[in-house]
Protein backbone atom coordinates (compact mmCIF):
# COMPACT_ATOMS: atom_id res chain seq x y z
CA UNK A 1 0.00 0.00 0.00
CA UNK A 2 2.90 2.34 0.69
CA UNK A 3 4.16 1.94 -2.86
CA UNK A 4 0.66 2.68 -4.21
CA UNK A 5 0.42 5.88 -2.15
CA UNK A 6 3.93 6.72 -3.27
CA UNK A 7 2.96 6.53 -6.95
CA UNK A 8 -0.18 8.57 -6.29
CA UNK A 9 1.57 11.46 -4.52
CA UNK A 10 5.16 11.45 -5.74
CA UNK A 11 4.29 12.18 -9.36
CA UNK A 12 2.48 15.51 -8.67
CA UNK A 13 5.10 16.42 -6.05
CA UNK A 14 7.88 15.79 -8.56
CA UNK A 15 6.11 17.73 -11.29
CA UNK A 16 5.53 20.68 -8.93
CA UNK A 17 9.25 20.83 -8.16
CA UNK A 18 10.19 20.43 -11.84
CA UNK A 19 7.79 23.01 -13.25
CA UNK A 20 7.67 25.59 -10.46
CA UNK A 21 10.83 24.94 -8.45
CA UNK A 22 11.26 25.62 -4.76
CA UNK A 23 9.62 28.59 -3.09
CA UNK A 24 12.46 30.33 -1.26
CA UNK A 25 10.01 32.20 0.95
CA UNK A 26 7.89 29.23 2.09
CA UNK A 27 8.28 27.23 5.33
CA UNK A 28 5.93 24.29 5.94
CA UNK A 29 5.18 23.07 9.46
CA UNK A 30 3.41 20.01 10.88
CA UNK A 31 3.07 18.54 14.35
CA UNK A 32 2.18 15.06 15.59
CA UNK A 33 1.39 13.54 12.21
CA UNK A 34 -0.55 16.57 10.92
CA UNK A 35 -2.99 16.58 13.84
CA UNK A 36 -1.98 19.59 15.94
CA UNK A 37 -0.80 23.19 16.08
CA UNK A 38 1.59 22.92 19.00
CA UNK A 39 4.90 21.68 20.38
CA UNK A 40 8.32 22.57 18.94
CA UNK A 41 6.98 23.51 15.48
CA UNK A 42 4.49 26.01 16.92
CA UNK A 43 7.12 27.83 18.97
CA UNK A 44 9.41 28.00 15.93
CA UNK A 45 6.58 29.12 13.62
CA UNK A 46 5.52 32.00 15.85
CA UNK A 47 9.09 33.16 16.47
CA UNK A 48 9.80 32.98 12.73
CA UNK A 49 6.84 35.26 12.02
CA UNK A 50 8.06 37.73 14.64
CA UNK A 51 11.56 37.75 13.11
CA UNK A 52 10.54 37.65 9.43
CA UNK A 53 6.83 38.44 8.94
CA UNK A 54 7.02 38.30 5.15
CA UNK A 55 7.62 34.52 5.29
CA UNK A 56 4.91 32.34 3.75
CA UNK A 57 4.17 30.14 6.79
CA UNK A 58 2.13 27.04 5.94
CA UNK A 59 0.72 24.46 8.35
CA UNK A 60 -0.50 21.01 7.26
CA UNK A 61 -3.45 19.28 8.94
CA UNK A 62 -5.27 16.06 8.15
CA UNK A 63 -8.51 17.71 9.25
CA UNK A 64 -8.35 21.46 8.73
CA UNK A 65 -11.75 22.19 10.28
CA UNK A 66 -10.98 20.19 13.41
CA UNK A 67 -7.66 21.97 13.78
CA UNK A 68 -9.32 25.37 13.52
CA UNK A 69 -11.85 24.39 16.19
CA UNK A 70 -9.26 23.11 18.66
CA UNK A 71 -6.40 25.56 18.16
CA UNK A 72 -6.07 29.32 17.88
CA UNK A 73 -4.24 29.37 14.57
CA UNK A 74 -2.96 32.86 13.71
CA UNK A 75 -4.38 34.64 10.69
CA UNK A 76 -0.95 34.89 9.05
CA UNK A 77 -0.73 31.09 8.82
CA UNK A 78 -1.76 29.54 5.52
CA UNK A 79 -3.52 26.27 6.35
CA UNK A 80 -3.48 23.35 3.89
CA UNK A 81 -5.03 19.86 4.05
CA UNK A 82 -2.12 17.47 4.37
CA UNK A 83 -3.64 14.74 2.21
CA UNK A 84 -4.88 16.91 -0.64
CA UNK A 85 -2.98 18.11 -3.66
CA UNK A 86 -2.46 21.62 -2.24
CA UNK A 87 -0.83 20.22 0.89
CA UNK A 88 1.44 17.83 -0.98
CA UNK A 89 2.53 20.56 -3.41
CA UNK A 90 3.33 22.87 -0.48
CA UNK A 91 5.37 20.07 1.10
CA UNK A 92 7.17 19.49 -2.22
CA UNK A 93 8.00 23.13 -2.95
CA UNK A 94 8.81 24.63 0.48
CA UNK A 95 12.44 25.60 0.90
CA UNK A 96 12.22 24.62 4.58
CA UNK A 97 10.06 21.98 6.27
CA UNK A 98 9.78 21.61 10.08
CA UNK A 99 8.26 18.60 11.83
CA UNK A 100 8.25 16.89 15.24
CA UNK A 101 7.21 13.41 14.07
CA UNK A 102 8.12 11.14 11.18
CA UNK A 103 7.05 11.68 7.61
CA UNK A 104 5.28 8.95 5.63
CA UNK A 105 8.01 6.62 4.38
CA UNK A 106 6.57 6.35 0.85
CA UNK A 107 6.96 10.05 -0.02
CA UNK A 108 9.71 11.31 -2.27
CA UNK A 109 10.92 13.68 0.41
CA UNK A 110 12.93 15.74 1.07
CA UNK A 111 13.74 16.97 -2.42
CA UNK A 112 17.26 17.83 -3.51
CA UNK A 113 18.14 21.20 -2.04
CA UNK A 114 15.19 21.16 0.36
CA UNK A 115 15.89 21.80 4.05
CA UNK A 116 14.14 19.34 6.38
CA UNK A 117 14.37 20.20 10.10
CA UNK A 118 13.42 17.47 12.55
CA UNK A 119 12.82 18.58 16.15
CA UNK A 120 11.12 15.35 17.32
CA UNK A 121 8.89 15.56 20.42
CA UNK A 122 11.29 14.62 23.18
CA UNK A 123 14.94 13.61 23.03
CA UNK A 124 15.18 12.20 26.55
CA UNK A 125 12.69 9.38 26.38
CA UNK A 126 12.65 5.82 27.66
CA UNK A 127 11.11 3.87 24.78
CA UNK A 128 13.07 2.63 21.78
CA UNK A 129 11.96 4.08 18.47
CA UNK A 130 12.76 4.14 14.78
CA UNK A 131 15.58 1.85 13.71
CA UNK A 132 16.31 1.10 17.40
CA UNK A 133 12.90 -0.56 17.80
CA UNK A 134 13.10 -4.26 16.81
CA UNK A 135 9.48 -4.12 15.59
CA UNK A 136 10.03 -1.13 13.28
CA UNK A 137 10.34 -2.00 9.59
CA UNK A 138 9.81 1.24 7.62
CA UNK A 139 12.20 3.64 5.96
CA UNK A 140 12.80 6.66 8.19
CA UNK A 141 12.80 9.75 5.99
CA UNK A 142 14.30 11.54 8.99
CA UNK A 143 17.53 9.86 7.90
CA UNK A 144 17.65 12.53 5.18
CA UNK A 145 16.95 15.50 7.47
CA UNK A 146 19.23 18.49 7.03
CA UNK A 147 19.10 19.33 10.73
CA UNK A 148 18.18 17.57 13.93
CA UNK A 149 17.40 19.71 16.99
CA UNK A 150 18.32 18.14 20.33
CA UNK A 151 19.03 19.11 23.93
CA UNK A 152 21.31 16.39 25.30
CA UNK A 153 24.08 13.96 24.48
CA UNK A 154 21.44 11.23 24.88
CA UNK A 155 19.43 12.97 22.15
CA UNK A 156 22.47 13.22 19.88
CA UNK A 157 23.00 9.45 20.09
CA UNK A 158 19.27 8.78 19.67
CA UNK A 159 19.09 10.77 16.42
CA UNK A 160 22.06 8.83 15.09
CA UNK A 161 20.87 5.34 16.02
CA UNK A 162 17.08 5.70 15.73
CA UNK A 163 17.04 7.91 12.61
CA UNK A 164 20.50 7.37 11.07
CA UNK A 165 20.43 11.11 10.48
CA UNK A 166 22.87 12.30 7.84
CA UNK A 167 22.55 16.03 8.47
CA UNK A 168 23.97 18.13 11.26
CA UNK A 169 22.78 18.21 14.86
CA UNK A 170 22.02 21.46 16.65
CA UNK A 171 22.39 20.77 20.36
CA UNK A 172 20.66 23.81 21.81
CA UNK A 173 17.60 22.23 23.43
CA UNK A 174 13.99 21.75 22.42
CA UNK A 175 12.14 24.99 21.56
CA UNK A 176 9.18 23.91 23.67
CA UNK A 177 11.48 23.74 26.72
CA UNK A 178 12.50 27.41 26.54
CA UNK A 179 9.35 28.27 28.50
CA UNK A 180 10.33 25.80 31.25
CA UNK A 181 13.74 27.39 31.65
CA UNK A 182 12.30 30.92 31.69
CA UNK A 183 9.74 30.05 34.37
CA UNK A 184 8.14 33.45 33.82
CA UNK A 185 5.58 34.12 36.61
CA UNK A 186 3.35 36.04 34.20
CA UNK A 187 3.25 33.12 31.73
CA UNK A 188 2.54 30.74 34.58
CA UNK A 189 -0.34 32.80 35.96
CA UNK A 190 -1.87 33.25 32.51
CA UNK A 191 -2.03 29.47 32.00
CA UNK A 192 -3.47 28.91 35.48
CA UNK A 193 -6.14 31.52 34.79
CA UNK A 194 -7.12 29.79 31.53
CA UNK A 195 -7.63 26.58 33.49
CA UNK A 196 -9.59 28.30 36.26
CA UNK A 197 -7.12 27.45 39.04
CA UNK A 198 -7.25 29.59 42.15
CA UNK A 199 -4.08 30.99 43.69
CA UNK A 200 -3.85 28.59 46.63
CA UNK A 201 -4.24 25.34 44.65
CA UNK A 202 -1.20 23.27 43.77
CA UNK A 203 -1.18 21.14 40.65
CA UNK A 204 -0.19 17.53 40.02
CA UNK A 205 0.17 16.59 36.36
CA UNK A 206 -0.75 12.99 35.50
CA UNK A 207 0.61 12.26 32.01
CA UNK A 208 0.84 8.55 31.13
CA UNK A 209 2.11 7.20 27.84
CA UNK A 210 0.08 4.88 25.62
CA UNK A 211 -0.35 1.11 25.77
CA UNK A 212 -0.40 -0.84 22.51
CA UNK A 213 -3.67 -2.60 23.35
CA UNK A 214 -5.43 0.71 24.15
CA UNK A 215 -4.46 2.17 20.78
CA UNK A 216 -5.40 -1.00 18.90
CA UNK A 217 -8.81 -1.24 20.58
CA UNK A 218 -9.49 2.55 20.51
CA UNK A 219 -9.92 2.58 24.28
CA UNK A 220 -9.24 5.43 26.72
CA UNK A 221 -6.33 4.97 29.10
CA UNK A 222 -7.27 3.19 32.33
CA UNK A 223 -5.63 4.81 35.36
CA UNK A 224 -3.84 2.05 37.31
CA UNK A 225 -4.02 3.75 40.73
CA UNK A 226 -6.30 5.87 42.87
CA UNK A 227 -5.42 9.48 42.05
CA UNK A 228 -7.54 10.73 44.95
CA UNK A 229 -5.26 8.79 47.27
CA UNK A 230 -2.24 10.44 45.62
CA UNK A 231 -3.79 13.88 46.10
CA UNK A 232 -4.59 13.05 49.72
CA UNK A 233 -0.96 12.09 50.33
CA UNK A 234 0.26 15.31 48.72
CA UNK A 235 -2.13 17.38 50.82
CA UNK A 236 -1.20 15.58 54.01
CA UNK A 237 2.51 16.00 53.29
CA UNK A 238 2.50 19.63 52.12
CA UNK A 239 -0.46 21.09 53.99
CA UNK A 240 -1.75 22.61 50.73
CA UNK A 241 -4.76 21.95 48.50
CA UNK A 242 -4.01 19.91 45.35
CA UNK A 243 -5.75 19.13 42.07
CA UNK A 244 -4.69 16.84 39.23
CA UNK A 245 -4.44 17.65 35.52
CA UNK A 246 -5.18 14.56 33.42
CA UNK A 247 -3.23 14.57 30.14
CA UNK A 248 -3.51 11.61 27.74
CA UNK A 249 -0.90 10.61 25.15
CA UNK A 250 -1.82 11.83 21.67
CA UNK A 251 -2.06 8.22 20.41
CA UNK A 252 -4.82 7.32 22.88
CA UNK A 253 -8.50 8.19 23.17
CA UNK A 254 -8.33 10.19 26.37
CA UNK A 255 -8.28 8.97 29.97
CA UNK A 256 -11.14 7.12 31.64
CA UNK A 257 -12.24 9.38 34.52
CA UNK A 258 -14.68 8.87 37.38
CA UNK A 259 -14.71 12.01 39.49
CA UNK A 260 -17.46 14.05 41.09
CA UNK A 261 -15.20 16.07 43.38
CA UNK A 262 -13.67 18.48 40.87
CA UNK A 263 -10.17 17.41 41.93
CA UNK A 264 -9.39 15.76 38.58
CA UNK A 265 -9.22 18.18 35.65
CA UNK A 266 -9.28 16.87 32.05
CA UNK A 267 -6.42 18.49 30.11
CA UNK A 268 -5.95 16.24 27.07
CA UNK A 269 -7.46 18.89 24.77
CA UNK A 270 -5.34 21.72 26.12
CA UNK A 271 -3.23 22.80 23.13
CA UNK A 272 0.27 23.03 24.65
CA UNK A 273 1.85 20.40 26.89
CA UNK A 274 4.78 22.64 27.84
CA UNK A 275 2.38 25.17 29.37
CA UNK A 276 0.82 22.46 31.51
CA UNK A 277 4.26 21.36 32.69
CA UNK A 278 5.09 24.98 33.51
CA UNK A 279 2.20 25.31 35.97
CA UNK A 280 2.52 21.83 37.52
CA UNK A 281 4.03 21.55 40.99
CA UNK A 282 4.69 17.82 40.59
CA UNK A 283 4.62 15.27 37.76
CA UNK A 284 3.26 11.74 37.88
CA UNK A 285 3.88 9.63 34.79
CA UNK A 286 4.98 6.15 33.84
CA UNK A 287 7.14 6.04 30.69
CA UNK A 288 6.60 9.47 29.10
CA UNK A 289 9.55 11.52 27.84
CA UNK A 290 7.96 14.59 29.43
CA UNK A 291 9.76 13.51 32.62
CA UNK A 292 13.10 14.40 31.01
CA UNK A 293 11.77 17.88 30.20
CA UNK A 294 10.09 18.42 33.56
CA UNK A 295 13.37 17.84 35.41
CA UNK A 296 14.57 21.19 34.04
CA UNK A 297 12.36 22.95 36.60
CA UNK A 298 13.68 20.94 39.57
CA UNK A 299 10.24 19.87 40.72
CA UNK A 300 9.16 16.40 41.96
CA UNK A 301 8.93 13.61 39.37
CA UNK A 302 7.26 10.32 40.32
CA UNK A 303 7.22 7.35 37.94
CA UNK A 304 4.51 4.78 38.66
CA UNK A 305 5.36 1.58 36.79
CA UNK A 306 3.31 -1.28 38.16
CA UNK A 307 3.28 -2.87 34.68
CA UNK A 308 6.94 -2.36 33.75
CA UNK A 309 7.54 -5.96 32.69
CA UNK A 310 4.40 -6.35 30.58
CA UNK A 311 4.76 -2.87 29.07
CA UNK A 312 8.22 -3.64 27.74
CA UNK A 313 7.02 -6.97 26.34
CA UNK A 314 3.80 -5.71 24.71
CA UNK A 315 4.38 -2.07 23.79
CA UNK A 316 7.98 -0.83 23.54
CA UNK A 317 11.40 -1.86 24.79
CA UNK A 318 13.47 0.60 26.84
CA UNK A 319 16.79 2.24 26.03
CA UNK A 320 18.07 1.60 29.54
CA UNK A 321 17.26 -0.13 32.80
CA UNK A 322 14.98 2.31 34.61
CA UNK A 323 16.81 1.69 37.87
CA UNK A 324 19.96 3.18 36.34
CA UNK A 325 18.28 6.47 35.39
CA UNK A 326 18.02 8.07 38.87
CA UNK A 327 14.27 8.56 38.49
CA UNK A 328 12.14 7.91 41.56
CA UNK A 329 10.23 4.69 40.81
CA UNK A 330 7.15 3.22 42.48
CA UNK A 331 5.52 -0.13 41.74
CA UNK A 332 2.71 0.06 44.30
CA UNK A 333 0.53 2.77 45.92
CA UNK A 334 2.44 2.33 49.17
CA UNK A 335 5.78 2.95 47.46
CA UNK A 336 4.37 6.06 45.80
CA UNK A 337 3.15 7.34 49.17
CA UNK A 338 6.66 6.98 50.58
CA UNK A 339 8.23 8.82 47.63
CA UNK A 340 5.84 11.73 48.10
CA UNK A 341 6.33 11.84 51.87
CA UNK A 342 10.13 12.04 51.55
CA UNK A 343 10.26 14.51 48.62
CA UNK A 344 11.90 17.44 50.39
CA UNK A 345 13.01 20.42 48.23
CA UNK A 346 16.65 19.43 48.70
CA UNK A 347 16.04 15.83 47.65
CA UNK A 348 13.96 16.94 44.68
CA UNK A 349 16.68 19.24 43.36
CA UNK A 350 19.36 16.57 43.83
CA UNK A 351 17.17 14.02 42.05
CA UNK A 352 16.47 16.28 39.06
CA UNK A 353 20.14 17.22 38.78
CA UNK A 354 21.05 13.52 38.72
CA UNK A 355 18.46 12.79 36.03
CA UNK A 356 19.74 15.63 33.84
CA UNK A 357 23.36 14.48 34.29
CA UNK A 358 22.28 10.98 33.27
CA UNK A 359 21.03 12.34 29.94
CA UNK A 360 23.87 14.82 29.44
CA UNK A 361 21.36 17.69 29.26
CA UNK A 362 22.43 20.71 27.18
CA UNK A 363 19.36 22.97 27.09
CA UNK A 364 20.18 26.65 26.50
CA UNK A 365 16.77 28.27 26.96
CA UNK A 366 17.23 29.89 23.52
CA UNK A 367 16.57 26.93 21.25
CA UNK A 368 13.74 28.67 19.41
CA UNK A 369 15.94 31.63 18.50
CA UNK A 370 18.72 29.34 17.27
CA UNK A 371 16.41 27.37 14.98
CA UNK A 372 14.80 30.53 13.60
CA UNK A 373 18.21 31.99 12.73
CA UNK A 374 19.02 28.75 10.90
CA UNK A 375 15.75 28.90 8.93
CA UNK A 376 16.21 32.55 7.97
CA UNK A 377 19.67 31.70 6.64
CA UNK A 378 18.06 29.23 4.21
CA UNK A 379 15.46 31.67 2.87
CA UNK A 380 15.85 34.38 0.24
Amino acid sequence: MGRVFGLYWNLPMGLARLLRGYDDNMVVFSSFLNTAYNDNPRYISEALYAARPETDIVWLFDDVNAARRQYQIPEYVRVCPANRLSGKIALARARVVVDNARKHFYLSFPGKGQCYIQTWHGDRGFKKMGYDDPGFNFLMLEEFASLGVVGSTFGEKLFQTAFHIRGELMTVGSPRNDILLRQDPAEREAVRARLGLDADTRVLMYAPTYRAEEVKEHKPHTVPLDLHRVLDTLERTTGAKWKCLMRAHYYTHGIAMDDSTGRLIPASDYPEMAELLLISDALLTDYSSCAGDYALMRRPIFLYQEDAESFSAMTRQFYFDMKDSHYWLAYSPEELDRLIETATPERVRENCDAVLRFYGEKETGHATESVVRYIVSKLK
